[in-house]
């Protein structure tokens, strides 16, 4: 039984890691520069006021959303990669998730 209980206590810690590094993206609303910091992995992450640039300088894989729930995947971005926005029609990014996806 111990055996499980520190698996479990590994899955966790593994679980709540956060990609390290940052997340820029231009504010799609105001054209404004905007950034989450050490983004937590396997989470879905609202991108207020949308992205219409976004650059991946984390140590994670981002996957990047249409809609605030993070169903609509628009596009993988690799570490040091970078995404844009690409119309018509204008379609903005609303959310990201780091690690899994």
């Amino acid at each position: 039984m111990v055996g499980g209980a520190l698996l479990l206590i590994a899955l966790l810690a593994s679980n709540a890691q956060a990609a390290d590094g940052q997340f820029p993206y231009t504010r799609f609303d105001t054209g404004t520069l905007d950034a989450l910091f050490n983004p937590p992995n396997d989470v879905c992450l609202q991108l207020p006021g949308g992205a219409a640039h976004a650059g991946n300088d984390t140590d994670a894989t981002a996957f990047v959303y249409a809609d605030t729930g993070c169903q609509q995947l628009l596009a993988i971005v690799g570490v040091g990669g970078t995404w844009d926005e690409t119309g018509p029609p204008p379609l903005p990014a609303r959310s990201v998730g780091f690690g899994s996806g």
